[in-house]
């Protein structure tokens, strides 16, 4: 069971096993077991004092790193380790560069890191734990390289959801701050898909076959989704603002980051 849980992708016990794929029994069962805990947390720690928050974002942060640094050892040892696909570059894994700034950048920098964090760290957390691809198309749920991707997203979606409890405000009118910074990332990873031949933020071709759009043609439609989805967050924040709002019959007061 040990060697199973950590085996490579041709390993035999892992090939004779095979992967349960996405959306089984065990596959819902931890998606709705880390939604729960995500959103347990949040209603146990925004009720802290500011500095309480502020710490269990730091120690979900620091969890990110470990879990991909610990990913990438676990890839060098079964030899599965390769610059085109393991560098930190796609959305989720930008997010481990952008966090710092969102949190401790009191400048233009860290404005738009919190916007950039917020929106897609959010739907990075949904769309990896419902749509953890390749994970699940490879790997069984309960293997390392399964879990620790949705533990990762799991933590990333803590973080971001916690932004607004370190007063961070989320406003629709600031989402052009957010597609800025993916606009960049695009831009950067583009330029290291050249060097290596390598397919980060999906420029290069799309994660599932889909002959009707080959490149580029699909660019424009995956941009339009990228916009689409980054604008979901704040409106279901402000949905659930007004309603939490409608509840307590009085506004909320937080501190903010910028005043620690």
């Amino acid at each position: 069971m040990f060697r199973r849980f950590f085996a490579g992708e041709d390993d035999p016990l892992l090939v004779q096993s095979g992967s349960p794929g996405l959306f089984t029994l065990q596959h819902l069962m931890v998606v709705l077991l880390l939604l729960a805990t995500v959103c347990l947390a949040l209603h146990r720690i925004r009720q802290q004092a500011f500095r309480t928050r502020f710490l269990w974002t730091l120690c979900a942060f620091a969890s990110l790193v470990v879990l991909d640094v610990a990913r990438m050892i676990w890839e060098a040892r079964t030899g599965q380790f390769d610059l085109k696909e393991g560098l930190p570059l796609q959305l989720c894994g930008i997010q481990m560069f952008a966090i710092p700034l969102a949190l401790f950048s009191r400048g233009r920098i860290g404005d738009y890191m919190r916007e950039f964090v917020f929106a897609y760290g959010t739907v990075g957390f949904l769309l990896a734990l419902l749509l953890p691809i390749p994970a699940l198309q490879i790997y069984p749920v309960f293997h390392f390289r399964s879990m620790q991707s949705m533990l990762y997203h799991t933590a990333l979606g803590f973080v971001a959801l916690m932004l607004p409890h370190l007063n961070y405000r989320p406003d629709i009118r600031n989402v052009r701050k957010a597609y800025a910074v993916l606009v960049a990332c695009a831009l950067f990873t583009g330029a290291v898909n050249m060097l290596f031949g390598s397919n980060y933020l999906y420029t290069s071709a799309l994660p599932i076959p889909f002959d009707l759009l080959p490149w580029p043609l699909y660019l424009p439609f995956l941009l339009a989704f990228a916009l689409l989805v980054g604008r979901l967050p704040y409106y279901a924040h402000h949905s659930f603002r007004s309603i939490r709002r409608a509840g307590t019959g009085a506004p909320q007061r937080r501190e903010s980051i910028s005043k620690r």
